[in-house]
């Protein structure tokens, strides 16, 4: 099971960055990406709330290839959606949680912080599980740059 869930998780990091990213190209925003971002402060439920052509590029494909061609268990199928859920209704719900397994490690998912900043700035961040990609392919700068900013303030003012 656990090289199952590797697999999977991998396809579907991989998947939806790609297809998140193309849909933030003006053609597919605009047609099918925008109705999700109406959505500038980010509740739980609004990873559901979105065109069913973005729905099935970034969410259904990306998350099902794997268990599909690795012909998994049921339960396994199960388990596997109910940890994407999870994880993408927290990174949609504007709130970090201290115990959260996907506010570990800040380094290798990134938290609803950096989702929340997606949405208010519609720019970059556009993994899924980790930051993988938006890391390599340099999408992520301006969340770091932002970062740096906000510990700069914070630095100010405590020496105020």
């Amino acid at each position: 099971i656990n090289a199952e869930y590797g697999i999977c998780f991998l396809l579907e990091d991989t998947l939806f960055y790609w297809s998140h990213r193309l849909l933030h190209h003006p053609w597919f925003y605009k047609r099918f990406h925008k109705q999700h971002h109406e959505f500038k402060i980010t509740i739980a439920f609004a990873f559901a709330y979105a065109h069913p052509v973005d729905i099935i590029f970034t969410n259904y494909i990306p998350s099902l290839i794997g268990v599909y061609l690795l012909g998994v268990h049921h339960l396994t199928l199960l388990l596997w959606l109910c940890m994407r859920v999870q994880e993408t209704m927290e990174a949609h719900c504007g709130y970090e949680f201290p115990y959260s397994p996907w506010n570990i490690c800040h380094a290798i998912q990134g938290g609803a912080a950096r989702h929340d900043f997606h949405h208010t700035h519609n720019v970059g961040n556009y993994g899924s599980f980790t930051t993988f990609w938006d890391r390599i392919m340099k999408t992520d700068t301006h969340w770091t740059q932002y970062k740096a900013t906000q510990a700069a303030r914070k630095k100010q003012n405590k020496e105020r």
